[in-house]
């Protein structure tokens, strides 16, 4: 019998970290306190940007709006696989690009519904009906079989059942533009019209969407939302946060698309875009989110997933522990996760498996397994951020709070220039961040106070130590605004009040 099931789980509640994934995502998701005006109107639907760090619950979030199609009669369209040539760059990537991509994946969606409908697609006057097979012939044209069953993994909202529906009438290979044209009694077109739609698409894309909203609207949708996500992880973007803007710069910039009346543009985007972005944004026009977790909502994610996978038994691990420990387990998972959902799944999992090693027939946690998963979810998660060189020299530092001259004189025994250059790039790396001046007897002038902000960067500094240890004599959190500092207070020389990392205020 695996661990998670002599813990009273009915699967393993952390065996997944992708949001596409998770098919039960619903009966544990949290919404963010914005969710419904992402969602918005769909009588009104207008364009939103939602930037979030990596592992925050961008996808999820849009997972979410896409399970509000049916009830609040929106086509949800998912646009989330951006493929390129062999010698294609981001730079390559215009607006047609984009809308032949979207209106593609428009079409499959209507379609699918459509085929649900014969008496609909009967009742197309000879107008809509030739209009409809000129879509059809320009851009599902190519369109084979096997692309359709691609397509439908990334159309996320379309119901299991039209997956069957294609694969059952159109063979691996076959093209689809046969079958579809004869299904809905349409005329084939010719080639040099198809040829002329696509060279008018740059001047007349208002126009088809337009009339593509016209048809869809016959199934009894209100409007069209367009959901736009995972613009980091294509080959061609990975971590450029500015090549992962520039991909999609061309419809985010042009403020004609995104006001279509019936349609709703919604872009699901990392973080770090946002300074590229600002240069185009127009936030009068578009109005624009940040998702972020403070440790009680991810407290909150934790509860209901584990309620979720329990049968509604178990909402903490604290139930599960062998022996109680002197802090909350939840709360110290959370404030180990660093305001990241994904961080806070990894870290679980990892508790799970070492238990699992030590034990898989326990039908409880051990705190030795929580020591060791900590110290590895750390170690590993801090070689993916900061890479080796940079964890090294935290580790040689031994300290989450320091000045230029302590790692110069008494670490690395270099010139202060030489340290500046060092903490310069550690800064920009985002495990350290400046946080205020102190005073330093005999010196008379303030110094620059630096701290190892990651939570697990600290832990790697502070391995040797049991973990409820490390989180007793670290955490601090700031009852103004909800950080998680973790440092030791005894660190801060007598002359100066140790104060949050954030807000500034004191803390004691």
């Amino acid at each position: 019998m695996p661990l998670y099931e002599n813990l009273g789980f009915t699967n393993h509640p952390f065996a997944k970290t992708n949001a596409d994934e998770e098919p039960d995502l619903e009966s544990y998701f949290v919404a963010p306190p914005y969710f419904d005006a992402v969602v918005g109107d769909a009588n009104l639907p207008s364009a939103s940007v939602v930037l979030a760090p990596r592992g925050a619950g961008k996808t999820a979030l849009r997972r979410m709006v896409e399970s509000q199609a049916v009830k609040s009669q929106f086509l949800a369209v998912t646009y989330d696989r951006f493929e390129f040539g062999a010698d294609q760059t981001v730079d390559d990537v215009t607006l047609q690009y984009h809308l032949r991509n979207i209106i593609t994946r428009i079409l499959v969606s209507f379609l699918s519904y459509l085929s649900e409908h014969p008496d609909i697609s009967k009742g197309l006057s000879k107008e809509e009906k030739k209009q409809l097979a000129l879509f059809v012939s320009t851009y599902l044209g190519d369109l084979t079989g096997d692309r359709v069953q691609e397509l439908m993994k990334e159309l996320k909202s379309l119901p299991e059942k039209f997956k069957t529906f294609w694969s059952n009438n159109v063979g691996f290979m076959e093209p689809v533009i046969n079958f579809i044209l004869k299904s809905n009694g349409l005329d084939k077109i010719d080639l040099p019209d198809v040829k002329q739609e696509e060279k008018r698409l740059t001047d007349t894309y208002k126009y088809q969407m337009e009339l593509l909203l016209n048809l869809v609207r016959k199934l009894n949708f209100k409007s069209i939302y367009i959901l736009i996500d995972r613009v980091d992880e294509t080959e061609k973007t990975g971590n450029n946060p500015e090549a992962s803007y520039r991909l999609i710069q061309p419809i985010i910039k042009d403020l004609e698309l995104l006001g279509i009346n019936g349609y709703a543009f919604k872009f699901f985007l990392w973080d770090k875009v946002e300074p590229y972005y600002k240069e185009d944004a127009r936030p009068d026009r578009v109005q624009q989110y940040s998702l972020g977790w403070n440790r009680l909502g991810l407290k909150n994610i934790l509860k209901q997933r584990l309620l979720a996978y329990s049968n509604q038994k178990t909402g903490s691990l604290n139930s599960l522990l062998l022996k109680q420990m002197s802090i909350d387990l939840d709360d110290a998972i959370c404030v180990m996760a660093n305001r990241s959902p994904r961080n806070m799944i990894r870290f679980c999992e990892s508790i799970l498996a070492h238990q699992a090693e030590r034990d898989v027939l326990s039908g409880n946690i051990d705190t030795a397994s929580i020591d060791q998963a900590s110290v590895v979810f750390s170690g590993n998660l801090c070689s993916e951020l900061y890479g080796e060189d940079i964890m090294k020299s935290m580790q040689k530092i031994g300290k989450e709070l320091f000045t230029i001259s302590y790692v110069a004189n008494d670490v690395l025994k270099v010139s202060g220039q030489a340290v500046r250059n060092k903490i310069t790039a550690w800064v920009s790396s985002g495990v350290l961040q400046q946080v205020g001046t102190i005073m330093v007897p005999p010196a008379k002038k303030p110094v620059n106070f630096y701290c190892v902000v990651d939570p697990s960067a600290v832990r790697v500094m502070h391995r040797t130590e049991t973990f409820e240890s490390f989180i007793n004599d670290r955490w601090l959190p700031c009852d103004h605004c909800m950080t998680e500092n973790l440092f030791d207070i005894e660190l801060y020389a007598r002359e100066n009040a140790p104060s949050c990392r954030s807000c500034g205020r004191e803390i004691l």
